[in-house]
């Protein structure tokens, strides 16, 4: 058995349950903050439970590939021949800037996507007709949300590449 491949598994399986666990639990209370104390959506709201779990969905699918990221800064750092810093102090450090440009990338990506909708949908009231349980209306802004997420998740994780520390590279181009 390769141990060096194990552990990194259980790191990896570390960071993805964490991040995880933190940032659904998060992403539930601020849309039960912001949208169902706001219309006063009520609990067994059928239409409300879709609209919920198609942005959770979409946060999670943005989120799933913020490790890859973290791992690379840390092995990048790792590997580096004259490094004499704290592995895990560097790796909180770009966890928390990869975790901060995500959080807030997600949030533009979700609210933007709703309120370009609902404002190119004039005569429809999303969130009235959720209230109301309107499942078609929520299947419909649900879908919205979760294909403006497959449609950004590559550029997302091109500006978070951006900040992993590779080695420079000689150019020949010059």
């Amino acid at each position: 058995m390769n141990e060096k491949i194990f552990y990194y598994g259980l790191l990896e399986l570390g960071i993805s349950i964490l991040i995880g666990i933190c940032v659904m639990y998060i992403t539930y209370r601020l849309i039960n903050k912001l949208i169902k104390k706001k219309y006063d959506i009520k609990n067994n709201n059928t239409a409300y439970a879709i609209f919920s779990s198609g942005v959770l969905f979409s946060v999670a699918y943005l989120i799933s590939g913020i490790k890859s990221p973290i791992l690379n800064s840390v092995r990048m750092i790792q590997d580096q021949a004259n490094y004499d810093g704290s592995i895990l102090f560097d790796g909180f450090k770009y966890t928390g800037l990869f975790l901060f440009i995500i959080i807030i990338t997600i949030a533009l990506v979700n609210f933007l996507s709703i309120f370009l909708f609902t404002i190119m949908t004039r005569n429809i009231k999303e969130f009235e007709e959720i209230k109301n349980n309107n499942i078609a209306v929520s299947i419909i802004t649900t879908i919205v949300i979760v294909s403006i997420s497959l449609l950004v998740k590559d550029s997302l994780y091109l500006i978070l590449e951006a900040f992993v520390p590779y080695p420079e590279m000689p150019s020949f181009l010059n």
